[in-house]
């Protein structure tokens, strides 16, 4: 009931405003000295905004209509409490046609004027042999950008530099290797591990004196390709990304020096933890991958580029004919589009793309919608919400985004009682997100903020509702905070890369997250994931009536997991009943008190069906245990007990499936009504083959680390 009158209420503000409405119009072949009008189009949103102010809102609705086209924002367009409607007379702006043929671009284009052949005998030098009149050279040094300074010496994003787009794609920045990472040989210093003297949280967290400050860390090479790059490390140019020390820490750091008799190499800094497997000190597992970014001689695919922070040049392997491209650089760090105590505004059928941070921001305010856009090609986030109430993003597609989709907060979690935030995330496809960032850039998070430490944000009473998310290197969706529900999602695809972590993933102690429900969500074909996890605490959580079929390939993929967190201190129960698990490597592993519900879930193709552990007051680790945690019945097939099409995917039971005679109590899952449904804003939705649901998109790179603390 609630999607549907998500749908109504769009669909009755579209009528209002259509009603009684004052219209604006806006063409990139506009003025702005022009009325506004269709005939006589302003040429920027600002203008339309200024025009909006000098109107009587509180009397009619106002309408910003944008001509199909390119608009190249120069600067924010920037809301505030003056740019509101009111909730019987919104404004809205929108795309003439109804169609997503209004784009809306956070870059600048490249002028041709400053491409160029490269002709430097130091630069062409560098270049691989038979490459080198195939590059080109870019100038920047006179257009005035904010971000080509050098990288820090250790990130874990983009470094805060420039992105480059060639005909609405983003271009790789220069890798070796090009597909796949190095491995260490072995580690000889670890960098900031208590091995090492000192551990690093605690030194730089507790200001420790007399202590030795963490190491740089240094370690061994496999690859031989290193001595190619020992002039480029002696000028400081050379880092390497890698994931050090566990598959949830990825971080960037620049090289100090590089010794290739005794093929090793020194790092400038230590990072947490320092590096090596956590699992084998001090040496490591000799599996820690990674690889070298951003360097000249690297360059050998084309679209690869490098930028020279130096010369304030950039080095590009054309993906086509220069003449066929229109190259563009994102530079701008404010969003395309910021509010701040707006309300009332709906941006309808609009695409932003190409932008150097997060495309959208929503800061306070009251009923901001997004419906029907489209977001691309962000380096950061593509929608931030941060406070507020009742905010929509709705039948929106969102992909090939450097960080995450949709980022959510808000409500009070201290009042009594909690006061939601009411945003709404329902029907949006978001995918290929997390390509610059590799960890914890969730296609929505939705209440956890930090990383493999954990931690939240306020994010009470969200909706999270027939999402299709797939295509990540990492987690799916995060949540933490108190009284959302997820329902409806469908997720696939997810931990291209990372393993333990899952679709539906918190990290978080009992007085921070509670009163969550998941419930009609199905998560499938991630074969290093695990499904929904409770990485530490899960106080009053409602699971049912999901399916999860993992397909699990590695040591890891349990359906659902709840592990004990701080339930010695305080026991507590969760509800988990009318869940499916199928094909994965464990159904439940659930760590809980006395009381809680159990039942009706049942298992088919599982290794290891069912783990209960009972925790008891007082008792640092759990007891051991199993009937004493069921007050229902669960069972486990080790064949198709019933699908309409198991094969394919149809989860739906049919009416003779054994499982309501093995679980009278069991009920029929909505299998239906999961996923993407069509819309005012959403007239179509994408075919199996097009998703390739039931397969991976892309080559899985799982790194196979075993998490032996887990």
């Amino acid at each position: 009931m609630k999607i549907k009158r998500i749908g109504v209420v769009l669909v009755l503000l579209s009528i209002i405003t259509l009603i009684n409405a004052k219209d604006f119009y806006v063409s990139n072949q506009g003025k702005d000295s022009n009325p506004g009008t269709r005939k006589a189009p302003f040429a920027t949103l600002q203008h339309a905004q200024k025009a909006i102010r000098e109107l009587n809102i509180q009397k009619e609705a106002v309408n910003v209509y944008l001509f199909p086209g390119n608009y190249w924002i120069e600067r924010t367009l920037f809301l505030d409490k003056e740019d509101s409607g009111t909730d019987k007379h919104p404004i809205t702006y929108r795309s003439l046609t109804g169609e997503q043929d209004v784009v809306l671009y956070g870059s600048r284009t490249i002028p041709v004027t400053k491409i160029s052949k490269i002709t430097d005998s130091s630069v062409r030098k560098r270049i691989v042999p038979e490459l080198v009149d195939k590059l080109v050279e870019i100038d920047l040094s006179d257009l005035n950008l904010k971000h080509i300074d050098r990288f820090p010496d250790v990130f874990s994003d983009n470094g805060n530099i420039i992105t480059i787009f060639a005909n609405n794609k983003r271009l790789p920045i220069s890798r070796y290797p090009n597909e796949g990472y190095m491995e260490i040989k072995r580690v000889l210093i670890n960098g900031g591990g208590e091995e090492d003297g000192a551990s690093w949280r605690d030194f730089y967290d507790n200001n420790q004196v007399g202590q030795r400050p963490p190491r740089q860390g240094i370690f061994q090479y496999r690859d031989p390709r290193h001595s190619h790059w020992v002039n480029a490390a002696r000028k400081g140019e050379v880092w390497l990304k890698g994931y050090w020390r566990v598959p949830w820490q990825n971080e960037a750091i620049r090289v100090d020096k590089i010794d290739t008799t005794l093929q090793m190499v020194v790092l400038s800094q230590p990072i947490p933890g320092g590096i090596g497997s956590k699992y084998m000190r001090p040496q490591g597992n000799g599996k820690e991958k990674y690889w070298l970014l951003n360097l000249l001689e690297e360059i050998d695919m084309p679209g690869e580029w490098c930028l020279d922070f130096a010369a304030k040049k950039i080095y590009l392997y054309p993906p086509e004919d220069i003449s066929r491209l229109r190259l563009s650089i994102a530079d701008n760090s404010s969003p395309i589009i910021e509010t701040k105590h707006a309300s009332h505004i709906r941006f309808l059928n609009l695409c932003f793309e190409e932008t150097q941070r997060n495309a959208i921001e929503i800061n306070d305010g009251e009923n901001i919608v997004l419906a029907g856009c489209r977001i691309r090609n962000t380096t950061k986030t593509a929608v931030v919400i941060n406070g507020g109430k009742n905010h929509v993003v709705q039948s929106c597609d969102l992909y090939e985004l450097g960080g995450g989709g949709v980022w959510l907060k808000g409500g009070d979690e201290n009042s009594t009682p909690r006061v939601a935030a009411g945003h709404r995330v329902v029907n949006n496809h978001i995918f290929e997100f997390s390509q610059i960032e590799k960890i914890y850039c969730a296609a929505i998070n939705c209440g956890f903020t930090g990383g493999g430490g954990g931690g939240h944000h306020t994010a009470v009473g969200m909706y999270v509702a027939n999402n299709l998310i797939h295509g990540t290197p990492h987690v799916g969706v995060l949540f933490g905070s108190f009284d959302s529900v997820f329902e409806y999602n469908e997720i696939f695809d997810v931990c291209r890369v990372s393993n333990d972590m899952g679709g539906f993933y918190s990290f978080d102690d009992n007085e921070h997250m509670g009163n969550l429900t998941f419930r009609y969500n199905f998560i499938h074909s991630s074969p290093n994931a695990d499904g929904i996890y409770f990485d530490e605490d899960h106080y009053d959580m409602k699971v049912y009536g999901n399916i999860v079929a993992l397909n699990s390939a590695s040591e890891r993929g349990t359906a659902y997991l709840y592990k004990k967190g701080h339930q010695y201190q305080h026991p507590y129960t969760l509800n988990c009943y009318n869940n499916i698990a199928i094909n994965s490597n464990l159904g439940f592993e659930i760590v809980t008190g006395e009381g809680s519900t159990v039942n009706n879930n049942f298992t088919v193709n599982v290794k290891k069906p069912y783990n209960y552990s009972r925790v008891v007051a007082g008792k640092r680790y759990p007891v051991r245990a199993t009937k004493e945690l069921v007050n229902g019945h669960n069972v486990s097939y080790d064949k198709d007990p019933g699908f309409v099409d198991m094969k394919n995917f149809d989860f739906r039971l049919k009416k003779n499936s054994v499982v309501f005679r093995d679980l009278p109590g069991f009920k029929s899952i909505p299998f239906q009504k999961i996923g993407l449904y069509k819309d005012e804003y959403r007239r179509k939705t994408p075919s199996l083959e097009e998703m390739k649901r039931w397969r991976t998109n892309t080559k899985q790179q799982n790194m196979g680390y075993s998490i032996l603390d887990r």
